[in-house]
């Protein structure tokens, strides 16, 4: 840590609909995931996020970047325009609040001016909006939300909140993950904010400890308990903590105390913390490079979210822990706490964790009204099928998620792939007249089953009752169906029909001819839909090609592998 510095820059009754199922405890519509596609960690991260947030699949944005922790200015340069080229492509701009980024997506800039260099996620939040023309350049500016102790939004501030999910491991980041899903029974739960000071800063920076102090007083008013250490003491072992601060391995103490200023403590869900460490947040490799300590080891040991910095931000850069704790007592997100109490953007700043995580719900406003859904058709066309649906009234309506099964009998070599996501549309958000819907699915010959997810802007879902369809053959001798998911990674499904039953193959090929998978070899009934699951964990990125073959006539469809 460098001597302190100051920078100075300017009615509930659905017809037919089921049981409701609470998916989170708000609306995560307005969160985008960055995932990036050379990276398997960070797909499988990205997928878990989003599964468990119930994140709609046009929220997931897969960019081409370096699987490396730190990348130069041309690399940024290259992901914030593939990013941006999403968001605008899909019309996200308006739509999203909230931007997490995932392990193996870069973390850091390096440029050749120290001044210049920061983080991926700091950079991220100045992106489409007034302030991206700082994006780069001398020295951070001055967040337009810093001391805001008021709800966020893009609109409000010009700004997205930007935190990233990261640690040592799958399993450190799952745990981030699952941990913020746990929301406290009460709006005071017990546990304790450990905030330890070090007298022998007080030369050159005692402003931070004066934050400590300040903070723990906060916390008291707001019926919380603290443990304020004035010592020169480093704290270990401290339990039921709900947040914790500390000088970290710049306390002059820790090396008699702890290894690499680890405190070994143990955290309740949602925990979060600080620490006053320079490059706290340089790396989450494993296994970890020391020198001064990581916010890794707080993420391993349970805390469920923390900030750190990449490069040497200066200590005015650090969280103003009586800012952040009290906001985040009081039911603001994890991201609003952090952000309000973080001054600088385009610096060096990163923020870990569940953006949406709170410690309380009392700030989450419910739905009044359901949505009331009066009719669902199923009807074939040549095709495929069409949906067709109608509302009579909708309250706070984010939209509908389509589901489908496959009804088809059971048939040796085939395979039934249960209910799976086709498609997605927008609801009305709150409507008192009619509204109509319809989705078209192309889909080969045979039976299929369909549903609606439908999703309010709380994180409640509910599913509608199922229909059915039986598409007939065309004309044609067989069909052959594009494969869902596509891209996929690392299953997809793959559907064919034959008209008239014969002999018939279906075979995988990569792009350069080669034969990798045999799916079906042997005589097909007529009229009957046979689909099977091509499993491609061990086969690398790129395009493929499957053949369908029967009858002296032959079909070819193109499927892409994303890892």
């Amino acid at each position: 840590m460098k001597k302190a510095t100051y920078l100075v820059w300017m009615g509930v009754n659905y017809a037919l609909f089921g049981t409701t199922a609470i998916a989170q405890n708000e609306s995560y519509s307005d969160v985008l995931v960055v995932v990036n596609i050379n990276s398997a960690i960070s797909d499988s991260i990205g997928s878990y996020f989003a599964l468990h947030r119930n994140i709609p699949i046009s929220n997931i944005a897969r960019i081409n970047v370096p699987s490396k922790e730190e990348i130069d200015s041309l690399q940024f340069e290259n992901l914030r325009t593939q990013l941006e080229n999403i968001i605008l492509t899909r019309n996200l701009q308006n739509q999203i609040n909230y931007i997490v980024t995932t392990k193996g997506v870069p973390l850091k800039v390096l440029r050749s001016n120290f001044l210049t260099s920061s983080s991926v996620e700091s950079e991220l939040t100045l992106i489409l909006g007034d302030y991206a023309g700082s994006i780069g350049n001398f020295s951070a500016i001055m967040s337009p939300y810093y001391g805001q102790q008021q709800n966020f939004s893009h609109a409000k501030y010009g700004i997205y909140l930007v935190t990233r999910l990261d640690g040592y491991t799958f399993d450190d980041v799952k745990g981030i993950i699952d941990r913020a899903s746990i929301a406290a029974s009460s709006n005071n739960p017990p546990g304790n904010f450990v905030l330890n000071e070090d007298p022998l800063w007080n030369s050159s920076a005692g402003y931070l400890n004066d934050d400590m102090s300040q903070a723990s007083n906060e916390l008291q008013n707001q019926g919380f308990q603290t443990v304020l250490d004035t010592t020169t003491s480093f704290l270990m072992h401290q339990t039921n903590v709900l947040g914790y601060v500390s000088w970290g391995s710049n306390d002059h103490n820790p090396i008699v105390h702890a290894s690499h200023a680890i405190p070994s403590n143990t955290y309740l869900p949602g925990a979060i913390a600080e620490t006053y460490v320079s490059t706290s947040a340089r790396s989450f490799s494993c296994p970890p490079v020391y020198g001064q300590s990581l916010i890794g080891d707080l993420i391993k040991e349970g805390v469920t979210g923390a900030k750190g910095y990449v490069y040497e931000p200066y200590s005015s850069a650090m969280a103003a822990v009586q800012i952040l704790f009290p906001m985040y007592v009081s039911g603001f997100t994890l991201a609003e706490s952090y952000f309000s109490a973080s001054p600088y953007l385009s610096w060096m700043d990163v923020i870990i964790g569940d953006p949406k995580c709170r410690l309380i719900t009392s700030r989450i406003v419910d739905s009044a009204f359901p949505v009331n859904l009066v009719s669902i058709t199923a009807s074939a066309r040549n095709e495929g099928v069409e949906l067709a649906w109608a509302t009579a009234c909708e309250t706070n309506n984010y939209g509908f998620e389509i589901e489908r099964t496959a009804l088809s009998s059971n048939q040796q070599n085939s395979t039934t792939a249960g209910w799976q996501k086709i498609g997605f549309v927008m609801g009305h958000g709150t409507s008192n007249v009619r509204q109509d819907y319809s989705f078209e699915d192309s889909v080969a010959a045979g039976s299929y089953g369909y549903r609606l997810k439908q999703i309010d802007r709380s994180g409640n879902f509910v599913f509608s009752s199922e229909v059915e369809a039986v598409v007939q053959l065309s004309a044609d001798d067989y069909k052959l169906s594009q494969n869902f998911p596509n891209p996929f990674n690392p299953m997809t499904t793959i559907s064919f029909a034959l008209k008239t039953g014969g002999m018939a193959t279906l075979k995988v090929f990569n792009v350069a001819g080669q034969e990798v998978r045999t799916l079906f070899n042997g005589r097909g009934e007529s009229g009957r839909m046979y689909s099977f699951v091509f499993e491609a964990a061990g086969l690398p990125s790129g395009t493929y090609f499957y053949v369908l073959e029967s009858g002296g006539k032959r079909e070819v469809k193109k499927m892409l592998l994303l890892k």
